[in-house]
């Protein structure tokens, strides 16, 4: 790799490892995934941006930061949420105007049972299988399964990600171009389709529908049951109790 002065970011690939089986069980290079993007050349995170095949970015653990972009925007983890690493990712590549890939895997990512970022729990009915962080003992209590303390704990971060980066963009809408803004704001209408899929939950421990208010201009890809849930929750949840009562009726 050249000698690249005022780089801000250099982003590498990785190995991912499952301690389960334990074996590695993937390895990407950086560049597999751009195909318009070259290595030892200087980007901006727009140019990145740009470069995606799917409005969903998220960054965290591949690669190395120079620590003057942190300070200079004073830009940290949101804590006790979950896909931090989409609400940082998303703002330290809009900030960033150098940006060097490297095509090595210098990283090996370590999948943990019960980990944090299992979101798609399998089993609907299980309860207590999942040792939850002590932040989420309200959703604990709400909640019958783990299944749904995941999904509406998924959910909530979510609202805070749309909530936290509609902030960002007022913040930051005068130095922005309007092509940056307008990848940004696609990426907001994306987690927005999970953040309001809290509104389709009986219980609402957290206000995600509350939350929701303050990004409706970003509900346009929620699904609609999420809509249906949000603007008229006096429909939803009768009928929602319905189905699960006869998909209860059935299982026995």
């Amino acid at each position: 790799m050249h000698h690249h002065p005022g780089v801000e970011i250099v982003w590498h690939g990785l190995k991912t490892y499952d301690e389960e089986i334990q074996s590695l069980i993937d390895s990407k290079t950086l560049l597999n995934n751009f195909t318009t993007l070259n290595q030892d050349q200087q980007y901006s995170g727009l140019d990145i941006f740009k470069a995606l095949s799917f409005p969903s970015f998220s960054w965290a653990w591949s690669g190395m930061i120079g620590f003057e972009i942190l300070q200079k925007y004073a830009l940290r983890f949101k804590e006790q949420i979950e896909s931090e690493d989409a609400l940082f990712g998303m703002q330290l590549f809009a900030l960033a105007k150098s940006i060097v890939l490297l095509n090595e895997s210098l990283y090996i990512y370590r999948i943990r049972p019960n980990s944090i970022s299992q979101h798609f729990l399998k089993d609907t009915k299980a309860k207590n299988k999942v040792k939850f962080p002590l932040y989420l003992q309200d959703v604990l209590k709400s909640f019958k399964t783990d299944y749904e303390v995941r999904h509406y704990s998924f959910a909530y971060s979510h609202c805070l990600i749309c909530i936290e980066m509609d902030l960002f963009l007022q913040r930051h809408q005068e130095e922005f171009s309007q092509e940056l803004i307008e990848i940004l704001v696609q990426m907001i209408e994306h987690r927005a389709i999970f953040a309001f899929g809290g509104c389709g939950f009986l219980a609402d421990p957290r206000d995600c529908r509350g939350m929701c208010k303050r990004i409706k201009k970003y509900s346009k890809l929620a699904r609609l049951g999420s809509k249906l849930a949000f603007y008229a929750p006096w429909i939803y949840r009768p009928l929602k109790k319905v189905w699960i009562n006869l998909k209860m009726s059935k299982s026995f």
